[in-house]
Order: structure tokens, then sequence, then C-alpha cells
């Protein structure tokens, strides 16, 4: 496995731009009755949202997966665990814990942490995100150690047995590791598609397939095919990301958005939690209306404070994980 540079890539960027679309407007409406704009049970917007967590989370996984196979683990493992910690965790610590206090003391929020003293040990609202993924390194980290994701063989029966887990082993969530089991093959299914150049035509329609087949299969029979812990869920997921990836559209706006993927992850709830209560006070009731204000404000404003942020470098790595790459040059410099 070689090492390949990874540049910015608009097809890559629109899709995760379509993900980050998604994860606000998850946000901005809710879920259940009780969070969000709390639409009633049953209404469509509600049901659209739920039916979309089949595509969501699956699509950032995969995504991560794409994309750490352009510089895949070369052999130094602290330098690789030292990165992932930077990236994942820094904001974790400072992000994450700022979320829950800003949380606990505004009126109107839908939730608050109770055990204060399980913070991110117990996870705390969209991070358990940060704390899955590392976990999802770490065991990448570990296979490619041992060569069992070097042939597409070896990679075949460790994505098996990923998907088994993800069916069937449901761990305590200390420090999101059942959502690592949940994102494990996503992930790989994204470093394969890359690492091994999956993308024919016949591949494509075999997924189209499959996507129409387990979205039949979960319209269905619902009973058997929660998000989290079935075969049509983990088929729906990898198949839509691949589909989404391969098809190779790009859209300039949505690539833009992309670019800001981790910022608008990371700062989208302040934004739309702000929105929804300000607008609110302010007098506008209108469902829909509530709904594209707080998505404008959630992916805007993430976009806004990532570029006022990555102009101070310790800013930017302690609230992103990033250093700007003027602070990097200026690093270099000095050194030499």
């Amino acid at each position: 496995m070689t090492s390949k540079k990874m540049t910015r890539s608009l097809e890559v960027d629109t899709v995760r731009g379509i993900a980050c679309i998604l994860l606000v407007l998850f946000h901005v409406v809710g879920d259940t009755p009780a969070v969000g704009l709390k639409v009633p049970e049953g209404h469509w917007l509600q049901v659209f949202n739920e039916g979309l967590a089949y595509i969501r989370m699956p699509l950032f996984s995969f995504i991560s997966g794409y994309v750490y196979a352009f510089r895949p683990f070369q052999g130094n493992a602290p330098e690789f665990i030292k990165g992932k910690v930077r990236r994942l965790l820094l904001p974790l610590l400072t992000v994450g814990t700022l979320f829950a206090i800003v949380q606990a003391l505004t009126p109107g929020a839908n939730s608050s942490v109770t055990q204060w003293w399980l913070l991110h040990i117990e996870p705390v609202g969209h991070f358990w995100f940060l704390e899955a993924l590392f976990i999802v390194f770490l065991v990448v980290l570990l296979l490619e150690h041992l060569n069992a994701l070097s042939t597409a063989s070896r990679f075949a029966l460790v994505w098996v047995a990923s998907a088994v887990l993800f069916d069937y082993f449901s761990p305590p969530n200390y420090f999101a590791a059942r959502g690592a089991v949940y994102l494990l093959p996503f992930f790989l299914a994204g470093l394969a598609c890359k690492r091994f150049n999956i993308g024919t035509p016949r591949a494509r329609l075999v997924a189209a397939a499959a996507f129409i087949c387990a979205a039949t299969a979960a319209m269905l029979f619902p009973q058997f095919s929660e998000q989290g812990s079935s075969m049509a869920a983990l088929a729906l997921g990898v198949s839509s990301a691949f589909l989404l990836l391969r098809s190779g559209w790009s859209f300039p706006p949505l690539a833009y958005i992309g670019s800001f993927s981790f910022a608008i992850y990371l700062l989208h709830v302040f934004f739309t939690a702000a929105s929804r209560i300000i607008f609110r006070k302010l007098g506008v009731t209108d469902t829909y209306v509530l709904m594209m204000l707080g998505l404008t404000a959630g992916v805007a404003g993430p976009v806004v404070s990532a570029l006022l942020i990555n102009r101070h470098a310790g800013l930017s790595l302690w609230l992103l994980g990033t250093v700007p790459a003027k602070a990097k040059v200026s690093t270099q410099t000095v050194a030499a």
C-alpha cells in the first residue's frame, strides 16, 4: 500500500455537503415530538427525518474511510494516534464540554447532562461520533498492522466480521463503544471502495439493487429493520453512500459546504438551537419557516465561525483540531 496525496475533490466534498445538510436538518427538525421543532408524531417531516437515519451517519463514516485510504497508516503508531487525538479528542474536550455547559444553562434546551462526573465517558449529544470514530481508527490501525486489510479476500473476511458485530453485538456505550461497532462496517466499506477501486458499472448496478431491496425490506418489515442493528440498515447505509460517492456528481455550492464538514459537525447545534429559541421568542411559529431558518443558521454559522477560528492557530488547534496552513509554513520556517 502506498500513500497517495489527498487533494480536494469536488465529488467527495459534494457528498460531504449532502451529509452536512442531512445532519443539520436532523437536529433542526428532531426525530421525536420532544426535541427540535417538536413536530407531532406521524408528521411527514418527522417520518422523513427518521428515515434518513439509515443514510446520515453511515454516509459520514463511509466518507471517513474513503478519505483515510488516501493516507493510510504507514507503521508509525504513536504518530498516527497522536494525530487522531488532536483531530478528534481535542475538539471533543473543548467544543463538546462547552456544548454540555451551554445546554445546561440555556432555557428551552431539549436536554442536558445530569451526571457530570461521567462527562464524555457517557457520550454527549452528537459528539459520540468523535469518540466512536477514534475507536474505529484504533481498530483499523491494528488491522493494518496485522495486514488484515491488505488483500481483497482478507478485507472481505474482516468486513463480514464487522457486519456480524453490527447486527448482533451491543456493548455498553461508554466512550461510544456501541457507536464504534455501528460505524465500523461503513468506514471499512468506504476504505475498500478507494483501496480496491470499486466503482465499475456492474458494482453500481449491484449497489442499486441492494438499495432497492433493503429499502423495500425496511418499509415492509420496520420491526426487523432498526437502523442500528439489522442487515437491511447496513445494506441501505453502504449502498446509498457508495452510489452517492460513485455517481461522480459535483455541485460547487454543496462542495463548499462540504469543505467545512468537520466545523459544521462540531458547531451546528449551537446555531440551530439558538435559531429555534430566538425566532420563537420573536413570534415565528410556522414550522417550515423555522426549519429553513434553522437549516441556514446551522450551515452558515459554523462556516463563518471556522473562517474566523482559522485566523488564529491556537483556536484552530483547540477547537477544530487543525493547524492552519499559514501556521504550518511559519513553523517550518522557524525550524529551518
